[in-house]
């Protein structure tokens, strides 16, 4: 993680890293160690790593940088309360459905996670082993896996459906209206039974005992279970009462789970999502070697491998699914799965209690044969890319795009102390992320920005305006002697945060035209000469809203909202 103290050298180290990840590995080694230091030090100052669970990011708009733990990491089984809200006159962000990013997770030490960190990227140059899945499909979408993935589930008690499985060429399978479909009509249906859930691993597995023993976290307990069912299928297909699901899974994601570290260093480059890939990769790393040393000795140990675990948390990432009406449940979900997303579908998965099921309900109208869409919520491109393995069309819904800001306390401010304190008053701290988006104000930004940026002249003013800015109101204003260093500060980190993308706008542009990618198109990233593009969409993407943000935030919050909404997203955002 950045320090908030000594921010700028982390930065500098890392392009330095980068660097040497191609020419020197001795060096790299010693970068790696520098990290570590740099990071005792931050420790030191008392101010560990970046923003936490508690930034505006996480809690309202599920930030792809506001946390501390993915759900992989060992440190996840808990969940850490929210921070209080910054409140803002401006307007409030909009809260997403169920997002990677903002589970439940526990705190580590800026050293642990440099270390972890420094050494992922060490290792960046060794070839990464792949995981294969049950068999090598040369035809990955041969009828006889997708008969028999169909047959098992109306063995299984899966009742007749509005859909059926089909080939929908780049996406895979999808699923597709076998009649006319209104709006509110259901889609499709699965019954509890067909759930895997905790209460189903707890059923089946063989390594329940020791599951519930070492309370494992959920996504720990899919994951060994799909590693199990995917063992006893190479075993003996016809004893395995999950072979035709496993069989049905895709040997690859295309999400960060399987990209090496050189691909995160060199394609997310400057990118905040380069710090999640980062994080993510290194958690499920960490899980997985944990989870491996729980089942030595069980006697069937052999099941498990960082390969096939490795392989099982990247498909739970893209296909795990949390049931809003059931506590947020985690479950798979064999059918509704295979359901493709599109980002201005305005209906979600969900369990129905009087139908025992879970529910997809359409939120427009199908003709026969038309692909029918679910949602995976309101994520923008590079979560998207992270996690699922493609980059949606721009000409979808825009307007979800995000990119997210991060704000520093300048340490070297002669109030930098008292400032400290009057925002730990107020449930805040002295680095905070803010998710910038296409027409989204972000909750508390102008505030938290006026608040760094002015020179107060005691603590007594310092407190004064912390009250002003972040205390309870009905109305909130901000003074005019804050505003304008707000804006300038707002502005400047626009700028810094431009300056560290690799390359530039042009060429990023240039190499979406030479393959031909138009704005229509998404992108998938299971091959890897794919993934240049996917990352290339993401930091166009990400910069048109820094720059769009940079050149109109010093005109007045009214002319910042009124000129966003005025202007074509689409032309304005991503042909400028």
């Amino acid at each position: 993680k950045r320090m908030a103290a000594g921010g700028a050298a982390y930065d500098t180290l890392t392009r330095a890293r980068a660097t040497a990840r191609a020419t020197a590995p001795a060096l790299m080694l010693a970068l790696s160690t520098a990290a570590v230091a740099l990071s005792s030090f931050g420790t030191r100052l008392g101010r560990l790593g970046d923003v936490g669970r508690g930034s505006i990011a996480a809690r309202q708009a599920g930030s792809a940088v506001g946390c501390v733990r993915s759900p992989f990491s060992p440190y996840a089984i808990g969940q850490l309360p929210s921070s209080p809200q910054i409140r803002s006159s401006s307007s409030s962000m909009v809260g997403g459905e169920d997002r990677y990013y903002s589970k439940g997770l526990g705190p580590t030490t800026g050293g642990q996670r440099a270390r972890r960190i420094g050494d992922l990227v060490g290792r960046a140059a060794v070839v990464k082993k792949k995981d294969k899945g049950i068999v090598k499909k040369n035809q990955p979408y041969a009828d006889e896996i997708r008969q028999g993935f169909v047959n098992w589930l109306n063995k299984n008690g899966l009742p007749d459906q509005n859909v059926e499985l089909r080939y929908v060429g780049m996406a895979g399978w999808g699923l597709v209206a076998k009649k006319p479909l209104r709006r509110g009509d259901v889609a499709f249906e699965i019954p509890e039974d067909l759930l895997i859930t905790r209460k189903k691993v707890f059923k089946d597995s063989k390594f329940s005992a020791l599951m519930q023993e070492k309370k494992f976290p959920d996504y720990w307990l899919l994951a060994m279970f799909l590693v199990e069912q995917y063992a006893l299928t190479q075993e003996n297909p016809a004893q395995c009462d999950y072979a035709p699901y496993i069989k049905s899974l895709p040997d690859e994601t295309g999400n960060v789970i399987e990209w090496s570290g050189r691909e995160i260093g060199e394609l997310l480059k400057g990118s905040p999502m380069e710090r999640v890939a980062y994080m993510m990769v290194s958690d499920v790393r960490e899980a997985v070697q944990l989870i491996l040393k729980e089942v030595k000795g069980h006697p069937n140990a052999y099941y498990m491998s960082e390969a096939r675990l490795r392989w099982a948390f990247a498909l739970l990432l893209s296909r795990v699914v949390r049931l809003t009406s059931r506590n947020r449940e985690l479950a798979l979900i064999p059918w509704a799965d295979m359901a493709n997303h599109r980002t201005d579908v305005e209906t979600f998965i969900d369990f129905e209690q009087n139908k025992d099921s879970v529910v997809f309900r359409t939120d427009r109208e199908y003709k026969e044969g038309d692909e029918v869409f679910v949602s995976y919520g309101p994520r923008s491109s590079g979560d998207l890319l992270l996690t699922y393995g493609f980059v949606p069309s721009t000409a979808s819904s825009p307007q979800i795009e995000k990119v997210d800001l991060r704000l520093v306390l300048d340490g070297y401010d002669p109030f930098a102390g008292p400032k400290k304190q009057a925002l730990k008053k107020y449930g805040l701290d002295s680095t905070w992320t803010f998710p910038l988006q296409l027409n989204q104000y972000p909750s508390g930004l102008m505030e938290y920005a006026a608040f760094l940026a002015f020179r107060p002249k005691s603590d007594a003013e310092v407190e004064f305006y912390a009250q002003q800015l972040f205390g309870k109101t009905n109305m909130r204003v901000i003074p005019g002697e804050l505003d304008t260093p707000g804006r300038d500060l707002i502005k400047q980190e626009c700028f810094n945060a431009l300056s560290r993308y690799r390359g530039s706008v042009e060429s990023d542009r240039l190499m979406l035209e030479e393959k031909e990618v138009i704005s229509e198109d998404s992108i998938m990233s299971q091959e890897r000469d794919k993934r240049a593009l996917a990352a290339a969409a993401v930091r166009l993407r990400e910069r048109a809203i820094l720059r769009k943000t940079r050149d109109i935030i010093d005109k007045g919050v009214g002319n910042f909202v009124e000129r966003i909404l005025r202007n074509n997203p689409i032309r304005w955002w991503f042909t400028e």
